[in-house]
């Protein structure tokens, strides 16, 4: 059912899957990064997020239009990319392993369980995963930092580029964001776990821990 109603929608937006495909928003942030991890999944090839959002376009002074385009519909086929996605049991496989890591951006608060979303059934987090909020892969203009900027601070973490990394936040888009900074950075075995703590924390079978 979810795949058939995104293909509808994506075909309504007129998309084949084959085009060169760019996401914004505003700034340069978390929703346009979601819609990207999405587009990525359902199978077009390599989505790009505009840097700095719409706001840094008109700063650039582009050109701006406000009439909308006619869009002609198209019949979207997806093929679903799960190198991209990260499971339940990839999860839980990855939060024991010594060669990967599950990488937490979400706020201290969210994180440590001092702070709870009343759609969540429980607060903490995955046992064994990583403090790293994605602010972090954010620079002053908006868009992400290099990896020689923040190289330290990765490896602190036990970040490198070779390593399976799983991403999780809330509901999947702070970890998109973090997903494709990490990918920039050459670190390209990450993948998001979209349903993040709103899936893991609404299993009472699944492990939780707290500071």
């Amino acid at each position: 059912m979810f795949q058939h109603d995104l293909e509808a929608k994506l075909g309504r937006l007129g998309l084949k899957g084959n085009e060169i495909t760019v996401v914004y928003e505003s700034r340069f942030g978390m929703r346009a990064a979601r819609v990207a991890w999405m587009l990525e999944y359902a199978g077009i090839q390599s989505p790009l997020m505009l840097e700095g959002g719409f706001r840094a376009w008109q700063d650039s002074n582009y050109p701006v239009e406000k009439k909308r385009r006619a869009v002609v519909q198209t019949k979207f086929k997806a093929n679903p990319d799960p190198s991209v996605l990260a499971t339940v049991g990839n999860v839980r496989s990855l939060s024991t392993s010594r060669t990967g890591l599950v990488l937490d951006v979400r706020s201290r608060g969210e994180y440590d369980g001092s702070e709870k979303r009343e759609c969540c059934p429980r607060s903490g987090r995955i046992p064994g995963s990583v403090w790293f909020e994605w602010t972090n892969f954010l620079d002053e203009r908006g868009g992400f930092q290099n990896r020689r900027s923040i190289e330290k601070q990765l490896r602190s973490k036990g970040l490198r580029p070779g390593s399976d990394i799983v991403v999780y936040c809330h509901r999947g888009a702070r970890a998109a964001a973090a997903f494709y900074a990490l990918r920039s950075m050459g670190y390209n075995k990450a993948r998001n776990y979209v349903g993040s703590w709103h899936e893991w924390s609404s299993k009472k079978n699944l492990p939780a821990e707290a500071s």
